[in-house]
């Protein structure tokens, strides 16, 4: 037993220099780091297009069926995303400082959250789903659809915590090729399943929205059991680890850095939730329409998502390295890239909104819905670009708190109050998707002047 726990000095030099030679910061950069996870992203991206092309076929009622259920889902995924970002900042400050067993603890700590908090989440949604959807005001028919994607898309919560835990980690440890190939693989899965279940192909049955709600899952089921035994093979970057491995002092480590983020993730969901139902004020046809400017701008959405990973993973190595200036310079050089690829995504997606809207559905008044939310927020994809990096950057380092700030002024005092005023005062839904230009616009601004402080750099040494 003893023999299991310890190995010589000898072996453990040589577990330490394999370590650093795989995934010091210094080998490592932006771009490496970030393609992978942009194409990974964007694979994600297209399964989404390819499920509200499906329901598309089916009508308006159908997008916004999904687009609700989606959208409560993710909302009581909050503490999920947050304990994703306690597990990207220990994991890279543990792999920066060569320390691969803490690495692989901390992972294993983070699934047993993970588990604990999908349990819960099932019970919740299940229960209250047909109450949350019936405040969005959908007919009778979007709203009972809805309530059943709902609830049997939260039954595969276990199993997506399980896949996420295994790729965030993947990720910190600076391997994002790995979660490239197994999430190529699982969306592959995923759309396959989707053409199947929805239109009844492949000598599948025909289930409509209720295939998407089940080909998501069994996509997510598929990708828990690839990465646990890539995982049980020791085959991934980070190790399986031992039996024992929640201990206070790291649940403590995990809990101080993650309620936060879970607090920001979850006022970030319930305040989409919030401009959701605003958006829904304005009939089925301008929830669909919102649905399907999302899935466009998604492709925009993914790259800056990619390059935000890699910030993360390269400040959070650095800082664990004891290397600050190279975190910082890191942070920024992701934050320029971010700004140049989304910017130029934004303008291209504009420019083709309305070839892509008429993808989803052929319905003309909910496309020039659509088209306008699209040119909106395609134009200001820079202001969103800084959030997704600069975010990145000082959440990979801990800081978990000021982005939660952030987010609460930009969102809850900013977006939404100023949505449900307009809306109050009669004004058009362009009005509406008007105010996420101030929110991203105010959110940029304030994260800069964070990162520019370097004040976070230290979050996670003082609170520990």
């Amino acid at each position: 037993m003893v023999a299991f726990f310890m190995s010589t000095e000898v072996d453990k030099q040589k577990i330490l220099d394999e370590s650093l030679e795989i995934t010091h910061p210094e080998s490592l950069s932006v771009w490496g780091l970030a393609w992978p996870s942009i194409l990974s992203n964007l694979l994600f991206a297209s399964v989404g297009m390819v499920s509200i092309k499906m329901v598309g076929s089916l009508g308006a009622e159908a997008v916004a069926a999904v687009g609700t259920g989606q959208r409560i889902f993710w909302v009581f995924q909050a503490l999920l995303m947050a304990v994703m970002a306690g597990t990207t900042a220990l994991v890279a400050r543990a792999i920066g400082s060569g320390d691969n067993r803490e690495a692989a603890q901390v992972t294993r700590a983070s699934i047993g959250l993970c588990l604990l908090i999908s349990f819960f989440t099932c019970i919740l949604l299940w229960l209250g789903a047909d109450w949350m959807i019936g405040l969005f005001g959908l007919d009778e028919v979007s709203k009972n659809l809805s309530v059943t994607y709902t609830q049997i898309l939260v039954g595969f919560t276990p199993v997506f915590a399980i896949s996420m835990v295994l790729g965030t980690a993947q990720r910190a440890a600076g391997d994002a090729r790995t979660p490239l190939y197994i999430g190529l693989l699982t969306n592959i899965v995923n759309i396959i399943l989707l053409i199947g279940l929805v239109e009844g192909r492949f000598g599948m049955p025909q289930m409509g929205v209720v295939g998407a709600a089940l080909a998501g899952g069994l996509a997510f089921t598929f990708n828990s059991i690839l990465v646990l035994g890539l995982w049980f093979g020791k085959k991934l970057a980070v190790s399986i680890g031992q039996a024992g491995s929640m201990t206070r002092q790291r649940l403590g480590q995990l809990i101080t850095i993650s309620y936060p983020a879970g607090l920001e993730s979850f006022i970030f969901q319930f305040g989409m939730l919030s401009f959701f139902w605003i958006v829904a004020l304005y009939g089925t046809n301008a929830v669909a329409a919102y649905s399907i400017g999302v899935n466009v701008l998604m492709l925009s959405f993914m790259v800056g998502n990619g390059f935000a990973i890699a910030g993360a993973t390269l400040t959070g190595q650095h800082l664990g390295a004891l290397d600050p200036d190279k975190a910082y310079d890191s942070g920024f050089k992701a934050a320029r890239m971010t700004v140049l690829s989304m910017g130029t995504l934004g303008i291209i997606l504009a420019i083709f909104s309305r070839e892509l809207s008429g993808f989803f559905i052929d319905d003309i008044e909910v496309i020039n819905k659509a088209v306008i939310f699209v040119w909106m927020l395609g134009i200001m994809q820079p202001f969103m670009a800084i959030e997704f990096s600069i975010g990145g950057a000082v959440r990979g380092a801990g800081d978990t708190k000021s982005p939660l700030v952030i987010t609460l002024i930009g969102l809850v005092l900013v977006r939404v109050p100023l949505a449900y005023l307009f809306y109050n005062l009669g004004l058009s839904i362009e009005w509406i998707y008007a105010t996420l230009i101030a929110d991203y616009f105010i959110k940029g601004v304030l994260l800069t002047i964070r990162y520019k402080s370097r004040r976070w750099m230290k979050v996670l040494s003082t609170d520990n």
